[in-house]
């Protein structure tokens, strides 16, 4: 037997499947795993070395200090309002591009989604400067609507092309009957297309909500002050000078991460569903 069989068959059996996936999640998994055993050590354990993995006596002073001792409550609410007011532009304008340009066709309408996703290509951290200085120009720099808009930049484009492969999947047939029964095209799309196109509209905005909670650069560059900053940034507070509360730390980056991980567990299976809806032609 050739040795590339030998490997094929290794291959084939679905216990190598199981194994790659376990040493996959068990990489991915250790930083969060490790930052979850931190935020449960007292401050002298998190510097002494050897370093432990395990907190020797587990406390929970760093959640009283995070939750009781800093403005990370404010951060919080301040990623709320950030990340809801993204999603909700991004919806509104992404539904409505990406279904004129699915249904409507015209000329040149595929170099304009081009165009959109072009727009991406550029890395944010080189748009910084002309962001600025036209933020600056419009009185906007450390403000909701400054990160609002920098946020929708970002993901409005993932959004109108996520968003046209669903309707591009959706029967023509039935936008057309609608309108034969006397409904114009508008409402004809929030009548019909909606309702049917639900589960792939959820799946892009809790995608784009993701991604918005987890946005930390242009959070750091466009505020200053505590009353804007999101939470992502707010982590800094316990950055000094002289000494970084690791502990702190590791207890704020839970906070973070379990706004996310509810919002994801609850709507998993909307967004798996949305994802390959948009893969099977209606």
């Amino acid at each position: 037997m050739r040795p590339r069989d030998g490997v094929a068959k290794i291959l084939e059996k679905p216990a190598t499947s199981y194994i790659l996936l376990i040493i996959i999640l068990a990489a991915m998994l250790a930083p969060i795993v490790f930052t979850a055993f931190t935020s449960f050590k007292s401050r002298q354990e998190t510097f002494s070395w050897p370093p432990t993995y395990f907190p020797q006596k587990p406390t929970l002073q760093a959640y009283h200090q995070v939750i009781f001792e800093s403005p990370i409550i404010k951060h919080l609410r301040n990623s709320l309002i950030i990340t809801l007011g993204t999603t909700a532009v991004v919806m509104a304008g992404g539904l409505f591009t990406a279904y004129g340009l699915s249904q409507y066709k015209f000329r040149g309408s595929g170099v304009v989604l081009l165009i959109f996703i072009a727009t991406r290509i550029v890395p944010p951290i080189s748009l910084l400067v002309p962001f600025y200085i036209i933020m600056s120009f419009l009185h906007l720099i450390n403000t909701f609507t400054c990160l609002i808009i920098l946020n929708t930049f970002l993901w409005y484009p993932f959004a109108v092309w996520m968003l046209k492969s669903f309707f591009d999947a959706f029967p023509r047939d039935l936008i057309d009957s609608a309108i034969v029964d006397g409904c114009t095209r508008t409402r004809a799309f929030l009548s019909i297309v909606l309702p049917i196109s639900a589960a792939g509209i959820a799946a892009v905005a809790i995608i784009t909500f993701l991604w918005t909670w987890n946005e930390f650069l242009y959070g750091m560059i466009f505020t200053n002050t505590r009353d804007v900053q999101p939470i992502t940034v707010g982590a800094h507070y316990f950055v000094g000078d002289e000494l970084v509360q690791w502990d702190s730390i590791a207890a704020t980056a839970m906070f973070v991460a379990l706004p996310g991980l509810i919002f994801f567990s609850i709507a998993q299976r909307a967004i798996v569903k949305g994802l390959t809806a948009g893969a099977i032609k209606g």
